[in-house]
Order: structure tokens, then C-alpha cells, then sequence
């Protein structure tokens, strides 16, 4: 499986397109191909999946109890999302309904995120950088794997 890996800067135009870094839209086609699908399972991000991996975690949510809430919860969620195809100049067109959804527009952040990529505002990423520290007890979990 590649792996996508970096953080990049991008645009978001008042149309919803965004052009794809480079390097990201490259391993994204080679490795997948170009259709994607694009949600969002925080308020704060959109994600954009190569399509066999999201069909991957669909087929992990169907396997899950149709009727626990967590589960009902995710799936609402992102079926807000859209199935997508990159076009010739390596740009998407977010939806409108999820780019509200998100709040993201202009400046932002394009990042690999191992099986998939994310969109964050460029502000809102800086500031989660900053703050989001790990704590003792995470730093211990992690020092585990």
C-alpha cells in the first residue's frame, strides 16, 4: 500500500477547487487511480480517500452492529460526502454543502495521512499544532506500539 506523507499548502477557491499537491496527486493515481471520495469525520477536516480504501472501510462498517450508535453516528456523518474524480489539472471540486460543513475556504493544507489525505484551513492546522500536545499517559500508550 503507498502511504501518503507530508503537509503542503493549497488554495480553496470561492468555486470549492483545490488543486492537489503534486506529489500526493502522483501516488494517488499511480497506486489508485482517480476517483475519491471526500467527507468529513471532524468538523475541523475534510478527508479525501482513494476509493478502494474507502470501500475497504465501508465493508469494515457494514461487518460492525447496523444499530450502535457509534456506528450510526460515522456513517451519517459521512454520507455527506461525495464520490469524486480528479481531473486532467490535478484539481477537485468540494461540494458546497461539505465545504460549509467544514468551514474550509480559501488558505488551507493539504496532508498525507498514511491511507488517505486530509484538508485542513491553514489557520486552524497551525493552531492544532500548537495545541495539541500529547500527554504523559499518550506518550507512554504510544511508546507501546
Amino acid at each position: 500500500m503507498d502511504r501518503f506523507r507530508g503537509v503542503f499548502p493549497a488554495t480553496i477557491d470561492a468555486k470549492g477547487r483545490v488543486k492537489l499537491p503534486a506529489r500526493l496527486r502522483e501516488q494517488l493515481e499511480a497506486a489508485y487511480g482517480r476517483e475519491i471520495y471526500v467527507c468529513s469525520f471532524f468538523p475541523h477536516e475534510l478527508r479525501i480517500y482513494p476509493l478502494p480504501i474507502w470501500e475497504g472501510i465501508e465493508e469494515r462498517l457494514l461487518s460492525k452492529p447496523a444499530m450502535k450508535p457509534a456506528v450510526l453516528k460515522l456513517i451519517e456523518r459521512v454520507n455527506y460526502g461525495q464520490l469524486l474524480e480528479v481531473d486532467d489539472h490535478g484539481r477537485i471540486v468540494i461540494p458546497a454543502l461539505l465545504r460549509e460543513m467544514v468551514d474550509v475556504e480559501g488558505e488551507a493544507v493539504v496532508s498525507g495521512r498514511i491511507n488517505h489525505l486530509a484538508i485542513t484551513r491553514r489557520e486552524r492546522a497551525a493552531a492544532m499544532l500548537r495545541d495539541l500536545s500529547l500527554s504523559d499517559d499518550e506518550l507512554e500508550e504510544l511508546a507501546q506500539l
